[in-house]
């Protein structure tokens, strides 16, 4: 019989790759328990486990087999890296209140219920098989968050910021703009990961990013047009999409309905339907979109605001927030819709809407509801569609990393503690369905 081994299908990966795991060798119909580790750059050890039953042949083949035990219970094995752990569940709150904050974090980090990540330095996760209570085998495996053959170029033309990340060889490869969301800055790891799958990326700033302004307060849509304009220019084509989540949702559908003639192709991610208000610096509400130096007519005025229950109108300090209901009692309203909502139906081109499908961040099931009622209502001429999972929640924008800290954050800009909703596995689920359906809508529409 064959040495016992963990199988990886290469040394090292990107963040976002399947790893078909297989363990060989092994005593067969027994039951082998693999391990999986890793340390991030803040210090923290991030650990799963599960027990699988060995087959005639000793094998398993992680991907399908469904665990007797251990952290995930489905047969799949992405559940090794959603399911990973810094601890025990009671300890998830502290450890997000210890993370450094977002100003040294970057995006991401403890208080987002991420790995601690600095720079872009690669992860390597490492695995152990016991047998018959000893180590039987071991495995290590490098996980790219920036892929070895994209490349980063600094964009700083007029007042436009951000990155690109594109192939080495990027003649004709179709474009993409990714915006943030409330958190702004921008996606650089995401970005470089779409980029590896065979496009032109351009992580595209807007605010608290660079020389930009620190909070989304009436930011001017021209500068997305000048944006589009310089990535024209720079791709020698026209084939852009957009997309962003969240916040970034709702500007990917407020610069598709702005500026139809540039955005060939649009996917937001857990949008919202309205214009709606940004906060300053002093908590202070005002419009976040401006066209012509006008506001755009938004919803957040301090009389939709009055129409909160006293219960549900400001976070309590130290306290957990849920801000769906926080905004739902206006977000809903049908005069504020009639008011604020975003004219979608102007948009002219293919769209892929995701959604989750236990939002407790903010109302974007009832938004995604309303949009595809509209889009029908106008007889949109363009392919729409959505896309969700029951049980995910709001944070399923990012993809390969653990979630199962990933129904509560610390903003990352305002001081809340703050409901993102969702079980683990159904987020985990909709990160890695979203983000494969992304690259292949972009892939057949640009």
């Amino acid at each position: 019989m064959s040495k016992p081994r963990i199988v990886l299908p290469a040394s090292d990966v990107n963040v976002d790759a399947d790893v078909p795991i297989r363990l060989a060798g092994f005593r067969p119909d027994s039951q082998v328990e693999l391990r999986a580790s890793f340390t991030d750059h803040d210090g923290a050890t991030w650990r799963s486990h599960a027990v699988f039953a060995t087959d005639w042949l000793g094998s398993v083949d992680v991907m399908t087999a469904r665990p007797l035990s251990g952290t995930w219970d489905e047969a799949h094995g992405h559940g090794l890296f959603w399911s990973m752990s810094p601890g025990p569940p009671d300890e998830y709150e502290a450890f997000k209140r210890a993370g450094r904050p977002a100003d040294e974090a970057g995006p991401g980090g403890h208080r987002m219920g991420l790995p601690g990540l600095r720079g872009d330095a690669p992860l390597r996760v490492d695995f152990t098989a016991i047998s018959d209570g000893k180590q039987a085998a071991a495995a290590s495996l490098v996980r790219h968050r920036f892929p070895p053959n994209v490349r980063e170029i600094v964009v700083h033309e007029g007042r436009v910021r951000g990155r690109v990340f594109q192939p080495e060889s990027a003649d004709g490869l179709p474009g993409v703009v990714m915006i943030a969301g409330s958190g702004g800055g921008i996606g650089r790891e995401r970005a470089a990961l779409m980029a590896a799958h065979g496009f032109s990326v351009f992580a595209l700033g807007y605010f608290s990013f660079d020389d930009l302004p620190t909070h989304q307060v009436r930011i001017p849509l021209e500068y997305f047009r000048e944006a589009f304009h310089w990535f024209r220019e720079h791709l020698g084509h026209d084939r852009i999409g957009l997309t962003g989540g969240s916040k970034g949702g709702e500007g990917t559908l407020v610069v598709a309905t702005a500026w139809p003639d540039l955005v060939k192709a649009a996917v937001p991610v857990v949008p919202g339907d309205l214009y709606l208000c940004a906060a300053n610096e002093k908590g202070e509400r005002h419009a976040a979109w401006t066209l012509g130096g006008e506001d755009l007519p938004w919803a957040g005025t301090p009389a939709d605001w009055a129409r909160i229950p006293p219960e549900h109108q400001a976070p309590k300090p130290g306290e957990l927030f849920n801000t769906r209901l926080n905004m739902e009692a206006f977000y809903a309203a049908p005069d504020v819709h009639a008011r604020a909502a975003i004219p979608v139906e102007r948009m002219a081109c293919p769209i892929l809407l995701i959604w989750a499908g236990d939002d407790q961040a903010w109302p974007s099931q009832l938004a995604v509801e309303r949009l595809l009622r509209r889009l029908d209502e106008h007889d949109y001429s363009h392919p729409y569609r959505d896309l969700t999972v029951e049980g995910a929640g709001h944070f399923c924008i990012e993809t390969g990393y653990p979630t199962v800290m990933a129904d509560t954050v610390l903003h990352p800009l305002l001081p809340i503690y703050m409901t993102m909703g969702g079980a683990p596995e159904p987020t985990a689920r909709l990160q890695r369905e979203a983000w494969q359906a992304r690259i292949r809508f972009f892939r057949d529409v640009l």
